[in-house]
């Protein structure tokens, strides 16, 4: 009779036996590239866990396609996948990922071999994460799960690991954000908060045509067609993933270019701002330097800087009474200002680069009280005509 907690097949079919640290370990025998008999374990925090472990690896045994996986560390995986399979992410995704790796998921989970790794352990250090005195948002675990999960989607792809672990995890449900754009009056009184500001230009054009903060920083003037209204949004200026500077990408967040087009009036404001320039290349003489050719930079010609725009942004709006109103809300203002003024829901999603009508739909088709009473009003005439009602 065999051990308590022993499970044992037939010769060749491998065997599970609870170890007495309570794991479950799974033994096996497989022939290496020279024909030789080996013998290899896994390891799972659960006996089901383990036996589908055990049988993905004699699954590929027979198929003779099974390599032994080398005894990397998550942490080790982990540093392999960035150097070696992250190399086109965007400077702030990339640093995004090694601040959640560093800070998080190494000192919880890094130490553990990717054979050992399991569904369970995973589940317990998402669960970790809300948890405590400072719990993070759903929104930033899924975060975590993604690269946690990509990373051994990876291992799987390159023969690194049998399985992935990070499969069928509970996560968080994300509420939908409540978004803030200025609406109605305060739309107004934006305008009139940013009069003669140094930044009311570019506030203006971000209001009014629905850019990305890093589109109007990297936005060059020969993106720009003056004579047809129309913004060729094609690049970016991000912060740089090592935080010593920034970066310009030709490429958006979507990795695609699209046209922008803006209303006569802010070509006027386009105009005035290259007008601007011209006087502060002639002030500034031999010390101008805008290589890049951007429509706002400083007097001096360098690209603007994000955390300085927003921090001026903040001080207008808090000053308006709508502290909470951030500078990508001018994006969702322009949705609101341009589906409330009749443009469709395909136009408004190319001009803000969304992947497709139902997202732009989605996200603000119900913003607006102002859109409510409009189709209530709509209704309300349909059925007066149809029913000949006067009341």
């Amino acid at each position: 009779m065999g051990k308590k907690g022993s499970t044992r097949g037939a010769a060749g079919s491998g065997s599970i036996r609870q170890r007495p640290d309570g794991r479950w370990e799974a033994r096996y025998t497989y022939k290496d590239e020279l024909g030789q008999t080996k013998r290899g374990s896994v390891y799972a925090l659960t006996q089901k866990e383990c036996r589908q472990k055990l049988t993905a690896i004699l699954t590929d045994i027979d198929r003779n396609t099974y390599t032994k996986p080398q005894r990397y560390t998550f942490a080790q995986w982990l540093d392999i996948w960035l150097d070696t399979y992250c190399r086109d992410l965007k400077p702030m995704t990339l640093a995004s990922y090694k601040s959640k790796i560093e800070c998080r998921i190494k000192p919880a989970i890094g130490g553990s071999y990717l054979s050992a790794l399991s569904n369970v352990q995973l589940q317990k250090f998402y669960n970790s994460l809300s948890e405590g005195d400072a719990p993070l948002s759903a929104k930033t675990i899924q975060c975590y799960h993604g690269i946690i999960h990509k990373s051994l989607e990876q291992a799987v792809a390159a023969h690194v690991l049998p399985a992935n672990p990070s499969e069928h995890i509970k996560l968080p449900k994300v509420k939908k954000p409540e978004l803030k754009p200025l609406m109605d009056d305060n739309v107004g009184l934006f305008l009139e908060a940013i009069r003669g500001d140094r930044f009311e230009r570019l506030f203006i054009v971000a209001l009014f045509s629905g850019l990305r903060q890093s589109e109007l920083v990297g936005l060059r003037w020969d993106d720009v067609d003056l004579t047809n209204g129309v913004l060729t949004v094609c690049r970016q200026i991000q912060k740089a993933h090592d935080k010593a500077g920034y970066v310009s990408i030709d490429e958006t967040k979507s990795g695609k270019t699209r046209h922008a087009a803006v209303a006569p009036s802010i070509v006027r404001v386009l105009t005035e701002q290259k007008a601007q320039q011209d006087e502060w290349r002639t002030a500034a003489g031999s010390l101008w330097n805008n290589e890049n050719n951007l429509v706002f930079t400083d007097e001096r010609g360098g690209h603007l800087k994000h955390r300085t725009i927003q921090n001026h942004f903040k001080a207008i709006v808090a000053g308006m009474g709508c502290p909470n109103v951030r500078f990508h809300d001018l994006r969702h203002s322009y949705a609101v200002i341009a589906l409330q003024s009749g443009d469709s829901v395909k136009s408004v999603q190319e001009q803000l680069g969304h992947y497709s009508a139902a997202f732009t739909l989605t996200t603000y088709a119900a913003v607006s009280d102002t859109m409510r009473k409009e189709t209530q009003n709509i209704m309300e005439t349909a059925f007066k005509d149809a029913t000949g009602c006067k009341g």
